[in-house]
């Protein structure tokens, strides 16, 4: 890893109006990390086919990742991205294209067993497969289908490539291993009253009464980050673990196909909200890439616009401490009941 003397340009502060940091955040793109090389390095990225992980493995290719494994929803979606980014790039390395339906437990499992069979370590996991939906829909496994697959099977596979992590990083102390989610300041808006006692945070993700889309989004991205705190916590004890580096990232709202799923009045307010305001997906993915190649200063938190957001109020507040552990362990609970690995 090689670091960059780019001093980023100041974002706006937490408390300025969405649309001033969006507007900002276009007109500021992150610094591509071309400098970064991943040469040799074993990298898997999720959603691999289309938006900002196509444009993350075009990248990891170009820099020299081996071998870069593409997991895409379906193995015919991730052979049209490996020919797509072979086209790009002028890629030496061996690309593996996957296929994997995140919206179940078992077809999740049974990825992570396959790469375990493919790849004795893993240098980098990109988590960034997601959904998101303009309703509330439930998925086969009976959750809140983008609280299923952003947060329960995205943790799912983080805890069940750990051990490649962390061979990877018993093999080679030149190279911190990364572990890293696509994440979202989104949840940093919260404060107490979004999360009231009674009712968990998963159990109020899964309540239909109580969704509201927006709100949703937040909430699945608090989750997601909640994961991150908890892995970290898991692999305090492990010699190996302790050097892996867990983090997440924020890419700005980019031009991605993440609206699909909504009416065709929504996708054109989208195309036009996106046009003033939007990132390319090229531009977000450098952050998260980037975010890969951080230090363990980066470990348990989350890079956006090419610095370490700081954490707001309720981020240090007791409140957020009990509902981290409180939804930590209860992901761990619903997990167990699908594998006995974890």
């Amino acid at each position: 890893m090689t670091s960059s003397t780019h001093s980023p340009p100041e974002p706006p502060p937490h408390e300025a109006g969405n649309l001033t940091k969006l507007w900002w955040a276009k007109r500021n793109p992150p610094e591509d990390p071309k400098h970064i090389s991943f040469k040799n390095k074993a990298v898997l990225v999720t959603g691999a086919n289309t938006g900002l992980g196509y444009q993350a493995a075009i990248k990891y290719a170009a820099q020299g990742a081996s071998p870069l494994l593409l997991a895409c929803r379906t193995q015919e979606k991730a052979e049209q991205a490996k020919a797509s980014i072979l086209r790009a790039t002028p890629a030496s390395g061996d690309i593996i294209p996957l296929g994997v339906d995140f919206s179940t437990f078992a077809a999740t499992t049974q990825f992570a067993r396959k790469v375990q069979t493919l790849v004795p370590q893993l240098h980098v996991v990109l988590l960034n497969a997601g959904v998101g939906m303009p309703d509330f829909r439930t998925g086969p496994e009976g959750h809140e289908i983008c609280l299923q697959v952003n947060v329960l099977s995205t943790t799912l596979l983080a805890l069940l490539l750990l051990p490649q992590l962390c061979a990877a990083a018993a093999a080679d102390d030149s190279f911190a291993p990364h572990l890293t989610f696509t994440s979202s300041r989104a949840f940093l808006d919260l404060v107490e009253d979004d999360v009231p006692p009674g009712q968990t945070l998963i159990e109020r993700m899964n309540d239909a009464s109580k969704w509201v889309d927006r709100r949703q989004y937040d909430l699945v991205k608090l989750s997601a980050f909640f994961s991150v705190l908890g892995l970290v916590e898991r692999l305090k004890s492990d010699p190996d673990g302790r050097k892996i580096v867990i983090n997440a990232a924020e890419p700005g709202l980019c031009k991605t196909n993440l609206p699909r799923y909504y009416p065709l009045a929504g996708r054109i307010f989208m195309s036009i909200f996106y046009f003033f305001f939007a990132r390319t997906a090229e531009q977000g993915a450098r952050t998260l890439v980037s975010a890969t190649a951080l230090g363990p200063e980066s470990t348990g938190r989350l890079w956006a616009n090419d610095i370490l957001v700081p954490p707001t109020d309720f981020m240090l507040s007791e409140r957020f401490r009990e509902l981290q552990r409180e939804t930590w362990d209860e992901v761990l609970s619903i997990l167990r009941e699908h594998s006995s690995d974890i």
